[in-house]
């Protein structure tokens, strides 16, 4: 193959790639609540031009996601998922200027979700155009989704669109802001409810009720202690956090209830069962204090982590295209948060996580994206979609 620089070069259109990242950042497409629908029609548009197929999925009224495919042969499937949600921009005086104007200055262009993920999806889209352009022979489905909720978990977006078989990746990439670094393994996360439960009784005499909270408060203490003793070379250790904590009802009541909610987050080496069991052990150390402890788990979302092997194609196709186009090593990292891809590694597809973007400065009131590393980042995507998918 020639190289790409030069024979992509004569199609990639670097303003109308820009123009495409700003109307899509101009696009408050704020969840929660779940504004998706007018940023999905403008994606949808873009894609009925470049000639894909081009359909609309809601999974909840006035909540699409986009599914374009280009077909070109009887090859595998390559999905390209990313987001089109974003958190919502929060207070308007910490930012310089509109958050969802999209303006450009200094080579960046600044908004809430620039880097996520609307940067990485505009590179795809103008990837697919210069592909388009140059009449690409790859052998395949080239398939793009670009989906809603992902910033609440993906269950109205990614999630459903896999389950009921509409995507059907034989290997995937999945756009989030990596600064172009090549994510290969992901943590999991679990979010659980737990609830200690007591007597209720007068606050002058704690010795006649069962605090709920006082339990509550050593099982707390005893989630640290039970994580298991295993250390990711790319993911770290198991991580839990409690974010929040309702107990009592007044001060002067026993309180006969208390309810944490925890972020657990899993490593490659767990599985829901053992993560459970984690959570067991330490309620069973709380009940060696407490006798008559009583503690309840429920599971609201479980997500398992999953890791490709470095020597997979999907690997080193991107490496290599990161490689040419930067001149730099391209870096082979993992992931520590959560993203849509879990559910593609659930639909047994080899998939890395993979883009455009810092995510140091998503979420924030200084969200932006370096124009030359977007245009690098649609680059690597026109190089590696033919690859992985058999242009000669």
């Amino acid at each position: 193959m020639t190289d790409p620089t030069r024979r992509y070069g004569r199609a990639f259109d670097r303003e109308r790639a820009t123009e495409r990242l700003v109307a899509l950042v101009r696009s408050a497409s704020e969840n929660p609540p779940g504004n998706e629908k007018a940023c999905a029609e403008i994606a949808a548009a873009y894609c009925e031009d470049l000639g894909l197929e081009t359909s609309l999925h809601e999974i909840e009224a006035g909540r699409p996601s986009v599914v374009a495919r280009w077909r070109n042969g009887q090859g595998p499937t390559l999905t390209y998922c990313s987001h089109i949600d974003v958190v919502p921009a929060g207070d308007p005086s910490l930012w310089a200027d509109d958050p969802y104007s999209g303006h450009v200055a200094d080579g960046r262009v600044f908004g809430r979700g620039s880097s996520d993920a609307k940067g990485p999806c505009a590179a795809a889209l103008e990837a697919v155009a210069i592909l388009k352009e140059i009449g690409s022979d790859f052998n395949g489905t080239l398939e793009l989704a670009l989906v809603a909720d992902e910033e609440s978990g993906g269950f109205k977006g990614a999630a459903p669109l896999v389950e009921s078989g509409v995507l059907q990746p034989s290997v995937a990439i999945v756009g989030e802001p990596t600064s172009l670094r090549v994510v290969r393994a992901q943590r999991g996360i679990a979010w659980l409810k737990i609830s200690t439960h007591g007597l209720a009784g007068h606050g002058s005499a704690p010795e006649r009720g069962v605090s709920a909270v006082r339990h509550m408060a050593d099982l707390v203490l005893k989630l640290e202690e039970t994580l298991p003793d295993i250390d990711h070379p790319l993911l770290g250790r198991p991580t839990l956090n409690v974010g929040t904590i309702h107990g009592g009802e007044k001060l002067n009541i026993i309180p006969a209830s208390c309810v944490i909610e925890v972020d657990r987050r899993i490593v490659p080496g767990e599985t829901e069962a053992s993560m459970l069991g984690s959570i067991e052990a330490a309620i069973e150390l709380t009940r060696g204090r407490f006798h008559d402890l009583d503690a309840r788990i429920e599971v609201v979302s479980m997500g398992m982590p999953f890791e490709v092997d470095e020597k997979s194609e999907v690997v080193q196709v991107a490496a290599e295209s990161v490689s040419e186009q930067t001149g730099r090593e391209p870096e082979i990292v993992g992931f520590r948060g959560a993203s849509d891809a879990r559910f593609m590694a659930d639909a047994g597809a080899p998939v890395i996580v993979w883009g455009p973007g810092d995510i140091q400065v998503a979420h924030t009131a200084r969200e932006s994206i370096d124009l030359e590393e977007f245009h690098l980042g649609v680059l690597c995507y026109a190089a590696a979609f033919e690859r992985l998918l058999g242009a000669s």
